[in-house]
């Protein structure tokens, strides 16, 4: 099931791709895939992937990855990989992997942040590079 529509609440149910020019807001719902050209939030709630061109609002909700144009606001959530072109604010919550220009933390854990993400993302190209000029067949 595909909604191309404005979506502006989706509640207890499971949607497996959501597509809307406008804002989404998933309530103790669940998602493979949202895209969202406005903003988007989940309230107790689940989705694969994410991606909104507006602010994201996290609340005792999770994702997998998650591709944020404007800011990112969790509470009590848990999220994989977030990719956020604004601040992030993180409360009671873990995440995996933060790329964002600003992070404001509280009570909080991220395993990688902007410049360990970096610092391994050159570190593992490095490493590739040097192997395969070492195996390369002539």
């Amino acid at each position: 099931m595909t909604d191309e529509q404005n979506v502006e609440d989706i509640a207890a149910s499971f949607v497996p791709v959501v597509r809307a020019e406008g804002d989404v807001n998933l309530r103790e719902s669940g998602a493979l895939a949202v895209v969202a050209g406005g903003n988007a939030s989940m309230k107790e709630a689940g989705c694969g992937m994410l991606v909104a061109g507006g602010d994201v609002t996290i609340s005792e909700a999770g994702g997998g990855n998650m591709i944020v144009g404007g800011s990112l606001s969790v509470a009590n959530g848990a999220v994989g990989n977030v990719f956020a072109g604004g601040g992030v604010s993180v409360a009671d919550s873990r995440i995996g992997v933060l790329l964002t220009p600003q992070a404001s933390l509280e009570n909080s854990e991220v395993i990688l942040g902007t410049q360990q993400a970096v610092a391994l993302g050159v570190a593992a190209g490095a490493t590739l590079f040097v192997l395969g000029r070492l195996f390369r067949r002539r």
